[in-house]
């Protein structure tokens, strides 16, 4: 059962980011297996369970959901050991474009999680903005029910120039938005350490449902 992160999480990334080598990974191999493959393997079931009551489309083994102690060796810049963590909970698609997914990541300057599109493009966009406005009412409302509950915050960069300046303003939230992510972020707080952050990622994604299916149907 996840009861949170530990000291050994903060331990092992405190030294990788000091010294970021294999050597220096394998001296404190221990405290990655305590602190971060240990802990993180328990979230990943958790909320594998809880994404098995959301959508099963989602559902994917381990290895595709949980990140892993090194980085790509054509991409690292001498650093093969990542510097974070994180599980992710993805659709799959056939040219990883437009990927919808719920994430959690962390590493020394805190964590954060929410729902985001990973790959996306022009194309992606375009369909989530036709889908908004040929469905205005229902789109409305799903965003209202997010904004209410108010745990994640929308993201994206703006157009400098509005498109769709007469369009309903809780509308143009995401229209106006050349990317969208659905994020909350936190400081390595008394919280990061108990089994209390699973409540918090959970409402949030809680929080996020109705719009996670109405991009669904829009990609």
């Amino acid at each position: 059962m996840f009861q949170g992160f530990n000291e050994s999480t903060i331990m092992f990334y405190e030294a990788i980011h000091k010294e970021n080598c294999k050597r220096v990974y394998q001296e404190n191999e221990q405290l990655y297996l305590e602190g971060v493959k240990i802990p993180l393997h328990e979230l990943y079931f958790e909320l594998y369970h809880y994404f098995s009551g959301v959508d099963r489309d989602l559902l994917s083994n381990k290895r595709r959901c949980i990140s892993s102690a090194y980085n790509d060796a054509r991409f690292c810049c001498g650093t093969p050991i990542k510097e974070y963590f994180y599980i992710r909970f993805k659709l799959s698609k056939v040219n990883k474009k437009n990927a919808l997914g719920f994430f959690f990541d962390a590493s020394l300057d805190g964590y954060k999680y929410g729902l985001h599109i990973y790959h996306p493009d022009a194309g992606g966009m375009d369909k989530i903005r036709d889908y908004i406005l040929d469905n205005k009412r229902y789109a409305k409302s799903v965003i209202e029910d997010f904004n209410k509950a108010g745990i994640l915050e929308i993201r994206g960069d703006k157009y400098k120039t509005a498109h769709f300046p007469n369009e309903d303003i809780v509308l143009q939230e995401l229209l106006e938005r050349k990317r969208i992510s659905f994020i909350r972020e936190e400081n390595l707080s008394a919280v990061f350490y108990k089994r209390e952050i699973l409540d918090c990622i959970v409402s949030a994604f809680d929080s996020v449902n109705e719009v996670y299916f109405m991009l669904k149907e829009a990609l």
